[in-house]
């Protein structure tokens, strides 16, 4: 008889826990989002303004960046083959040599060219450069002896080269292919896994996302963003670290995955990487970025009716000219039926192909979000935003991905009722609102009020985004961890209690500041409360019940951390209100926001902590009917 071994299970055939199916398809929608709604719409804008600067400086520097991922995807092909090829100390210079070009550049045009550095004269951020004196009419070019285009009248029109967005790419290119190769020896000999890999990843995406965190509260409330065109202030750099450590973190965790499934990964790689972000991506970008303006002049000349092209002045061509809308939807059209085309076969591949899928989604993930930062560098008030907005796509890269190679939640089969029906679709609900409010964040030329969400940094302006961004996600992150605990850990009566008296406590707060306090009680007495002050006086004793409630089960289940979790939130969302009720000029939106910090720690535990129940009963076995002890992992 003929002995045939058993047929492993393959990924698409294995139990999948609703948690992660959540976080996979969050992520996934973001990068179809992104993919089919974004970057048409900006092709689309930057195609038919008023002139074509912003079509050539965007092109080139997403061919760049494009070129820079698939050079990254190349080192990684060579350095961890089974046999490495090459050396990586070879590819640690290259890359090394490559930063440092890309750090000279953006000094260079930090200097300016009305300044001298360490290397003399700087430049001006736009190759070539044109630049007109309001008063007398005088027009110069940059560098002096240049007549204001590149190789022909035709060709390069003013502003056509961003050096800046060359600087950054250079700079985190030349950053990815050192990493890689560094990492190369730590990654094949598997000294990187273990401890120290798990340290290295908490550390970084722990310390990028606190950074963004940090920076997004403080200037959502102080609008701590120079307006005076500061392109390295101390905010971009700290904001840039905090990219650099999520890049780095991401690194970290997935060269070891891609080693250990050589098989699944390793073509991919070379696939996406050199194949598609080269072939396919930067290749025909840059050929457009070459072409645009001789094309352009071409159909000005055969077009007479101006139906494909227009030119606002007779004289300035093909500066002053650009496409018609009718143009303009064309080539949307084709942007987004190739990117449709990609996203179906990643669809079709998914059961057949899943790694492969998900690598390339990883990479469109990062593509996607330092395109941003690298074509709007013009307007300064937005670059760190620009940054912020890369630091988060790139952290929802990370968790995304991890999501698809690791189980984090029960996976045994369990009807989800309608609590867990809405624990579901009210997760994806809720991330899907804070998404839209992050993408709101930015104020770029081709969003005229932000993606959906209004945000006006400073004292004074609209905060709807940032608080729209904490709420959602908040509740959001609250009721995944509910259905990852939900069999096993089910809701006790106090938690349940705890989670309730809070819930209306935010609500009451909430709603209180959006209607707005117009006198100070505590100056004018009693007399001047009106109808918020009362929903804010109701919502602090909702939540020192709900908080009391919460600390006395922590302490009944002899829970000490919890215990203090508890207490430390009240402490410092307590010193977080009265610091802002004691400035120069009383704040009742962070007065406001620091009760609610108040309520963290007890939310958390209405999550995730233990029930009094739990240990009453030595067993978990409450009258809610769940699982005792033995059977629980």
């Amino acid at each position: 008889m003929q002995l045939r071994a058993a047929n492993s299970v393959r990924e698409h055939e294995k139990p999948m826990s609703w948690a992660r199916a959540i976080v996979i398809a969050v992520g996934f929608f973001f990068v179809t989002a992104i993919l089919l709604g974004q970057i048409p719409s900006f092709v689309f804008v930057v195609s038919t303004l008023s002139t074509l600067t912003r079509m050539e400086q965007s092109f080139l520097a997403m061919g760049l960046l494009a070129l820079g991922i698939g050079l990254i995807c190349f080192t990684v092909s060579f350095l961890y083959d089974v046999k490495p090829v090459l050396p990586w100390p070879l590819f640690f210079v290259g890359g090394a040599a490559l930063a440092v070009i890309g750090l000279f550049m953006l000094y260079q045009v930090r200097v300016g060219i009305h300044t001298s550095g360490f290397f003399g004269t700087g430049w001006s951020e736009y190759l070539p450069d044109k630049f007109v004196d309001v008063k007398t009419g005088t027009v110069t070019y940059w560098p002096s002896d240049n007549p204001g285009y590149l190789f022909h009248p035709a060709w390069f029109q003013p502003q056509s080269i961003d050096l800046s967005a060359i600087g950054i790419i250079a700079l985190l290119t030349g950053l990815g292919i050192a990493s890689v190769a560094a990492l190369n020896p730590l990654v094949l000999s598997g000294r990187l896994l273990g401890p120290m890999r798990d340290l290295l990843v908490r550390l970084s995406i722990g310390l990028a996302i606190v950074i963004a965190a940090l920076w997004l509260t403080i200037n959502t409330f102080a609008n701590i963003v120079p307006d005076d065109g500061d392109h390295a202030g101390i905010l971009n750099i700290m904001l840039f670290i905090g990219l650099i450590l999520a890049l780095f973190g991401l690194e970290v965790w997935l060269l070891p995955v891609l080693t250990a499934n050589r098989q699944q990964f390793m073509p991919g790689v070379y696939l996406h990487g050199v194949v598609g972000f080269i072939g396919l991506v930067a290749v025909p970008l840059l050929i457009i970025w070459v072409i645009l303006y001789p094309v352009v002049n071409l159909i000005h000349n055969l077009d007479s009716t101006q139906f494909f092209v227009q030119c606002s002045q007779k004289t300035e061509i093909p500066t002053s000219c650009t496409f018609t809308p009718f143009s303009g939807y064309i080539i949307c059209a084709i942007v987004f039926t190739n990117l449709f085309a990609i996203l179906v076969a990643g669809l079709y591949f998914w059961s057949t192909r899943r790694n492969t899928v998900v690598l390339g989604s990883t990479l469109a993930l990062i593509f996607v979000a330092i395109a941003p930062l690298v074509i709007h560098l013009d307007e300064f008030t937005q670059i760190p935003i620009g940054i912020l907005l890369a630091l988060g796509i790139v952290v929802l890269t990370f968790i995304y991905t991890w999501a698809t190679q690791r189980e984090f939640a029960p996976t045994a089969p369990q009807q989800l009722g309608c609590a867990g029906q809405w624990l579901v679709l009210g997760t994806l609900l809720l991330f899907l609102l804070m998404g839209f409010a992050f993408f709101s964040l930015p104020l770029y030329y081709e969003l005229e009020s932000g993606l959906m969400f209004f945000y006006q940094p400073g004292p004074g302006g609209l905060h709807d985004a940032w608080w729209m961004l904490l709420l959602m996600g908040g509740l959001g992150l609250y009721q995944l961890v509910v259905l990852m605990r939900r069999r096993y850990h089910p809701m006790g009566n106090w938690r349940k209690f705890g989670l309730w008296v809070n819930a209306i406590a935010l609500a009451l707060m909430v709603t209180a500041g959006i209607n707005g306090f117009h006198a100070d009680v505590l100056q004018k007495g009693i007399d001047a409360m009106d109808g918020s002050h009362a929903m804010f006086v109701t919502a602090i004793c909702f939540a020192i019940v709900g908080i009391a409630a919460c600390a006395i089960a922590a302490a009944r289940t002899r829970s000490i951390p919890w215990l203090v979790a508890i207490l430390v939130s009240v402490l410092i969302g307590l010193a977080v209100a009265f610091v802002a009720y004691n400035l120069d000029q009383p704040y009742p939106e962070l007065v406001i926001f620091g009760f609610a910090l108040t309520m963290l720690g007890a939310f958390a535990y209405t999550a995730a902590g233990p029930d009094p129940e739990d240990v009453y009963l030595n067993g978990y076995e409450t009258t809610e009917g769940a699982v005792t002890v033995a059977a629980r992992p």
